[in-house]
């Protein structure tokens, strides 16, 4: 998972340093975003990565069960707004053990599962003006509905809620063809779930998007 982290940072620094060569090139491909109002709409595959409690205390397991949907609506300037929504899926099953609780004790194989949705709306600025290679920035805000479920043997406890959080993010997309109207979308966004009961004071991840992408 390191290596594929890597190297999508090193696609996106490549691909904003040749952005930045043919930032005064005729960008007919992306002329929407600067001289006429567009949009874009996005599908695409999560990976997921746990990180802070959720990984030490919870789930370390990498997901790849996820996919994500926005349309984003570009002004007369590099600027656009828009939103989406989401669903991640993950779980892990650990090696019989003994897990204490206040009333006893028990000894048993344990499931853990968290499930996520979140609504979001959403804010980016392209930087560079180029005909194939598109960088952006932005920062995701929104509802995620949290589905939290331990099992261990005949015991299950499951919490669900809506709770709050955020996602900035870094990313671009690659058009192959200039003219064309759709291109491959490639991003990374930090997921932070402002979600605090027991042991769990947020339910992070590191998200990558693999997907596609219609401009219009």
């Amino acid at each position: 998972m390191k290596k594929i982290f890597i190297a999508l940072t090193l696609i996106m620094v490549l691909g904003f340093s040749t952005g930045v060569k043919a930032q005064n090139a005729d960008a007919t491909g992306f002329i929407k975003t600067y001289a006429q109002p567009g949009g874009l709409l996005s599908f695409d595959w999560i990976i997921g990565v746990p990180v802070g409690t959720m990984s030490s205390n919870f789930i370390d397991k990498t997901s790849t069960r996820g996919f994500n949907m926005e349309y984003r609506y570009l002004f007369n300037s590099p600027i656009s707004v828009g939103g989406g929504f989401s669903w991640q899926g993950f779980s892990q099953k650990f090696d019989r053990s003994t897990y204490e609780f206040e009333s006893g004790a028990i000894t048993s194989t344990r499931f853990n599962y968290l499930y996520t949705l979140p609504l979001y709306v959403n804010f980016h600025y392209y930087p560079v003006k180029s005909n194939y290679i598109y960088p952006f920035v932005g920062i995701n805000v929104g509802a995620y509905w949290v589905d939290k479920q331990d099992q261990i043997g005949r015991y299950y406890i499951q919490d669900e809620n809506w709770q709050f959080g955020f996602m900035p993010e870094v990313g671009a997309l690659f058009k192959f063809d200039p003219y064309a109207d759709f291109g491959v979308t490639v991003k990374v966004r930090y997921n932070y779930i402002l979600y605090n009961e027991g042991r769990y004071n947020d339910l992070s991840q590191l998200n990558i998007y693999l997907g596609g992408t219609f401009v219009f």
